[in-house]
């Protein structure tokens, strides 16, 4: 109950997070209706409208406790209509909101920003009500890892028994050539088994810890070693760490996003800056969507598909009107996109199981 209420609590809070980089640019506010007359309550200028020309605070102030509610839902949802206006540009129309937000339409759309910080900390609310990773299931996992190992190892065993029984029946003399060519097909078959259990068993090991070497490579590699072999302090940091540090994957992911236009005058480190973080803000929200509708037991293999394919074209089509790139232009690009998003997505969580 407990975890339930923190979990509540950071939603709210992050929601709060939100509203405090999202200024009131243009929108309309409590009492916006009602002419304010005398003088501003906050900076003591005269005022003669709904807003105080000099700061900007409303003329019109709730002194209710129900306006107490009332706040707290403007600021966590934006309740007057700039959150609806902005999700569902972001997720039909992701690159044209990019693009109409760089070149200054912005009063009616949350800020990229604003609405990142909402993602997080509502992807990091649900990820807490939903998940059950605990010390019983940490054990049954490695417990289950020292099982398939020793199957493994039997079948290697196997395996090789096989093979020394086939190698020892080629040894026999006085064979026809037609035994021969049979035995010699059944070693080849031996054979390729058991190099598809060595491949299985060297996988196996270096999720394990025992076999990625040099450079990036051996520094991730290292991470996930340490995270299989406790998963469950890897859960705990994971955990811990992700909503904390989640900024950092914006200035991850920027110079990858750069490298797709290293040459152009027409996009600066600002385009790329609302691009990633409108881009991540939504991977959030949908990946949230995906730990609700497991947690109600809905999902299944088609379903989880038609998300990955949607977020798939999501990043096409985002990247494709953002950039005014041609269909061709964008196709050419998407592979790259796609691969420094896992990139920057390894070294984000690589950062997160890091710390402390």
């Amino acid at each position: 109950m407990t975890g339930d209420i923190e979990a509540a609590g950071d939603a709210i809070t992050g929601g709060m997070l939100a509203r405090t980089v999202e200024p009131g640019h243009g929108e309309a506010g409590h009492g916006a209706n009602q002419a304010g007359h005398g003088a501003c309550l906050n900076c003591g200028a005269t005022v003669a409208g709904a807003y105080c020309a000099q700061c900007g605070q409303a003329a019109h102030l709730h002194r209710s406790f129900a306006a107490i509610g009332h706040d707290l839902a403007h600021g966590v949802l934006h309740f007057e209509g700039k959150i609806w206006a902005t999700l569902p540009e972001l997720a039909l129309r992701p690159g044209k909101l990019t693009r109409r937000y760089i070149h200054g339409e912005r009063a009616k759309f949350v800020s990229p920003f604003a609405l990142f910080l909402f993602s997080a900390f509502l992807m990091y609310a649900i990820f807490s009500l939903t998940s059950h990773h605990g010390p019983e299931g940490a054990v049954e996992g490695v417990r289950m890892n020292k099982e398939a190992q020793a199957e493994l190892r039997k079948e290697q065993a196997k395996a090789d028994a096989d093979i020394r029984k086939i190698e020892a029946k080629l040894a026999q003399p006085g064979l026809s050539d037609a035994r021969k060519e049979a035995l010699n097909e059944n070693l080849v078959e031996a054979r390729s088994d058991r190099a598809g259990l060595s491949l299985a068993s060297g996988l196996t090991n270096s999720l394990l810890g025992e076999g990625v070497q040099g450079g990036v490579a051996k520094s991730v590699g290292s991470v996930v070693s340490a995270a299989a072999k406790n998963p469950e302090f890897a859960y705990y940091k994971l955990k811990a760490n992700a909503y904390k540090f989640s900024w950092a994957l914006i200035l991850i992911s920027l110079p990858f996003l750069w490298l797709l236009f290293p040459f152009s005058r027409r996009f600066k480190m600002y385009d790329h800056a609302i691009y990633v973080t409108y881009s991540i803000a939504f991977m959030s929200l949908l990946f949230s969507l995906s730990m609700i509708l497991t947690a109600v037991h809905v999902t299944s293999g088609l379903m989880t598909l038609g998300l990955i394919l949607f977020a798939l074209w999501h990043m096409y089509r985002q990247l494709k009107d953002a950039y005014s790139l041609s269909r061709a232009g964008a196709l050419l690009r998407l592979p790259l996109l796609y691969g420094f998003a896992c990139v920057s997505l390894s070294l984000f969580l690589t950062l997160i199981v890091s710390l402390g």
